[in-house]
């Protein structure tokens, strides 16, 4: 019986102690760590060729994305500003993405250029040179919230999403890892139907050289939005047509 109650008892301590490791495990460094952190992840060179070569439909996307410095006289602490340039053979998308600290998760802010000839190419040069004008961001941002889960960031912006100067609505979720970038762009239009919902799979290729652990992304990408839009509402316009003639 002693020995039976000795083994309960040890049963108990290691169950007790694996729970408590467990635990340990799965919380997530503060908030600051994390913003420096998935700031590093999305800073690279990445592309989608693993995901064009099992699904030939989808395009060809590659992703530059390096850190850069706003001149902005009232900088927010511990922002990590990252650009980001996006090029496939129908479009390219340059933005600004900007990682900081929210209450229990990583505020991203995503933001266009007035002119954008005045940043393509930006991940070209040095960082030291890397300067992007306050006065050349858009005051509108497109923001959701990254939540640290193991290994991995997870947010999206459901059910409001972002609005676009066309009028359509993207809802966007993403999953970030150290070396890749997983999203869906939902693209609704003013009626609520929904056009485009493809998703994108960004593997890293190389790494943007960096001398520090603060450079930093997502992408979330909103890729080839006109375009797509576009070509969607002009096959249902042929559809409308052939149907009424039928």
């Amino acid at each position: 019986m002693h020995l039976l109650k000795v083994s309960i008892l040890t049963v108990l301590i290691t169950t007790f102690s694996s729970v408590q490791q467990s635990r340990a495990d799965t919380i997530a460094p503060p908030i600051k760590t994390q913003v420096h952190e998935v700031a590093q992840w999305f800073t690279g060179l990445f592309d989608n060729a693993q995901q064009v070569a099992n699904s030939p439909d989808v395009p060809l996307i590659t992703m530059s994305n390096c850190s850069v410095q706003l001149d902005d006289i009232n900088p927010v602490a511990d922002t990590q500003n990252v650009y980001l340039e996006q090029e496939s053979p129908g479009f390219e998308r340059l933005r600004l993405y900007s990682f900081s600290e929210g209450n229990s998760a990583v505020n991203l802010s995503i933001s266009s250029f007035l002119n954008e000839n005045a940043v393509r190419g930006l991940c070209n040069h040095s960082q030291s040179t890397r300067t992007v004008s306050i006065n050349n961001v858009e005051k509108n941002t497109c923001n959701l919230q990254l939540f640290s889960e193991a290994n991995s960031y997870i947010g999206n912006n459901a059910p409001n999403g972002c609005i676009t100067t066309d009028g359509f609505k993207v809802v966007s979720d993403v999953t970030i890892e150290q070396s890749s970038i997983d999203s869906l762009d939902k693209i609704f239009d003013s009626k609520g139907n929904l056009l485009i919902a493809t998703p994108i799979e960004f593997r890293r290729v190389d790494s943007v050289p960096e001398p520090s652990f603060t450079l930093g992304l997502l992408t979330l990408g909103i890729w080839s939005t006109k375009k797509a839009i576009s070509d969607n509402l002009k096959q249902r316009s042929q559809k409308n047509k052939t149907s009424v003639k039928g």
